[in-house]
């Protein structure tokens, strides 16, 4: 190669292209000479250097290369193991986990270690025969046979680990040389960098050429699979190579959705009407016949299946279709509510059902009420719904009783110097109460009719009850506090009470209560406005001065309601005037209502 000549300006070295152009002969096949040849003489020369431009010379001075061979001998064949398993590692890493989810690298027969959730590849030393008998025998013994994979193959193990050997020597190499403070574009770490990526692909290499060949279980045997290690650079993904080919093979599938998943699953593995769910997994685990797939595949398959109601499951059980078609049901929504008085618009929805039937005070049978529509009002606290099929696919279900709520609503107001408090169920309901803070439920007096307020009384707790339907309790903060200001109302004296909103009556019945009860007490009103308004109407306004009494107003509307045929009495008014504070306090005790001192005068 003219590196050792004396002559001045001599050629020095060689380019690899000079190289091959040199080797070339008819029927040499010269595209395997850079990577088979050359690279492979690169790393075993001792006395090969490369010059600035990249050619190629000898010296008679040892290069990188023995020094690689130097450190690499010197490690020990479980310094090499354990090189090759790191590799090994990180080439098979089970990143997506869809076809095996735990590997093992060159593991003792009793390290091996197989689940009933888990695929286990196993990547083992080569032997003659393939997989090596005693590992075939421990596959064979397995319960759960379904749940291991070899990787191995014929080939000496012994140039791996020598590939492995001089790749761990080459990176100590590298590591020892840049704590040495050597410059990234030295020549020596250079040509180093070069070598361990001819070392990479060497390693690469055997790695293809020793491990050629996949063992799974199938059926009652074991198959075997060819396996291409396709590299794409210095970058492999063996899980993903793993995956195709076994899926050329049918043992892997990634079909794990439709019909024909679950036909495949309840023909192999849900070969009975019911099963435990936990045994469907186990007989995935235990029968060879059954792909592999997404670790989660059959969980969501149950979970599809339950969706559809192909599949059922109760109490750990799942079962398979066809199933009877199911009983009829109802759905009762409830659309509003009043609360003042518990009236109900309900929504009423048959289940696998064209008819509804309604019964008041019993059970709905084919002989209550048929429903007309799907809409229905009520006040009552219980109604019993049934639906019925009048095809007769479907059977009668169960009929099904809807509950009101009870609502409580309270009132206090003054009676004197009393607070008196009012309380009012709705629907109509047993009420209970008890004013020092006790459940009213347990220990509740009975309420009859608006009561005394103990003199002290913080609060006041109610609860409703009927048919074993209890309302929420209703708690009544009751308020003692008196402002600087108020004054007791003197009962002997005149007085006039201006509410803030005035007083206000919409229609006939409670205008002519208004009226009698303000006779009834002594009272007037002023700051009147009286209507009577149908098709047409009358309007009356008094000046603010102008009071009538209760009687006197009931002429001026019996007046007005005489220019029409027909109308609503309306009334309003700003002020109530009683001739005592007495009869006033009478009047509100009366309408039950709060008297705040602020809007009376005096």
């Amino acid at each position: 190669m003219a590196s050792l000549a004396n002559v001045p300006d001599a050629t020095r070295g060689l380019a690899i292209p000079e190289l091959i152009a040199n080797l070339c002969a008819p029927e040499r096949d010269i595209s395997r000479l850079k990577n088979e040849v050359i690279g492979k003489f690169l790393t075993a020369a001792w006395y090969l250097h490369t010059a600035g431009d990249g050619k190629l010379f000898f010296r008679n001075v040892q290069n990188l290369v023995a020094r690689l061979k130097a450190t690499a001998e010197a490690y020990l064949r479980d310094q090499s193991i354990k090189e090759l398993k790191a590799r090994l590692e990180g080439m098979f890493e089970a990143e997506l986990g869809w076809c095996y989810q735990k590997l093992q690298i060159l593991p003792a027969i009793d390290e091996i270690d197989v689940a009933q959730d888990k695929v286990t590849l196993v990547v083992a030393e080569p032997h003659q025969s393939g997989l090596h008998p005693d590992l075939k025998a421990y596959a064979d013994q397995l319960t759960f046979r379904n749940r291991l994979c070899f990787l191995t193959g014929q080939r000496n193990f012994d140039a791996l680990l020598n590939s492995a050997k001089e790749l761990k020597a080459i990176n100590q190499i590298i590591g020892e040389l840049v704590a040495e403070g050597t410059a990234d574009q030295d020549p020596q770490l250079v040509q180093a960098r070069d070598l361990l990526d001819r070392i990479v692909t060497q390693f690469l290499s055997a790695t293809r050429e020793t491990f050629t060949t996949l063992h799974f279980p199938v059926a009652e045997k074991t198959m075997s699979a060819d396996f291409l290690m396709e590299f794409t650079g210095n970058r492999y993904k063996g899980e993903e190579q793993v995956i195709k080919a076994l899926k050329a093979k049918q043992k892997y599938t990634d079909d794990v959705s439709g019909d024909t998943f679950r036909l495949k699953a309840e023909q192999r593995l849900f070969t009975q009407k019911q099963v435990l769910w936990s045994e469907i997994k186990r007989r995935a685990a235990i029968n060879p016949a059954w792909q592999w797939h997404r670790a989660d595949a059959l969980d969501r398959l149950k979970e599809d299946c339950i969706h559809k109601d192909i599949w059922r499951e109760a109490g750990g059980y799942v079962e398979k279709g066809p199933f009877p078609l199911p009983d009829t049901d109802v759905k009762v929504q409830v659309l509003t509510r009043d609360d003042n008085t518990g009236r109900c618009k309900l929504r009423v929805n048959p289940i696998n059902a064209d008819r509804v039937y309604v019964e008041v005070g019993g059970v709905a049978t084919t002989a209550s009420q048929l429903l007309a529509g799907r809409d229905y009002e009520t006040d009552l606290l219980e109604i019993s719904f049934l639906a019925v099929d009048s095809s007769g696919k479907h059977n009668s279900g169960k009929a099904v009783t809807w509950r009101n709520t009870i609502t409580l609503k309270s009132r206090v107001y003054q009676a004197g110097d009393d607070k008196m408090l009012e309380l009012r169920a709705a629907p109509s309901a047993d009420i209970r109460y008890s004013t020092e803070g006790s459940d009213p439920k347990m220990f509740g007096a009975t309420y009859e009719a608006p009561f005394v307020v103990p003199s002290g009384t913080r609060l006041v707790l109610a609860v409703g009850e009927k048919n074993g339907i209890y309302s929420d309790v209703l708690r009544i903060d009751i308020d003692w506090s008196r402002k600087p200001e108020d004054k007791p109302i003197d009962k002997e004296a005149p007085a006039t009470w201006r509410p803030a909103d005035g007083v206000a009556f919409r229609d006939t019945r409670t205008a002519y209560g208004f009226m009698t009860r303000l006779a009834k007490f002594g009272g007037e009103a002023s700051g009147l406005h009286i209507q009577v308004l149908g098709s047409r109407w009358v309007d009356l306004s008094l000046e603010d001065s102008i009071r009538l009494g209760g009687a006197r107003m009931e002429q001026e509307v019996e007046q007005l309601r005489g220019l029409l045929e027909e109308g609503q009495v309306t009334i309003e008014a700003k002020a109530l005037h009683f001739p005592t504070g007495a009869q006033l306090l009478d009047y509100v005790e009366d309408i039950k209502a709060q008297l705040p001192r602020s809007e009376v005068e005096p």
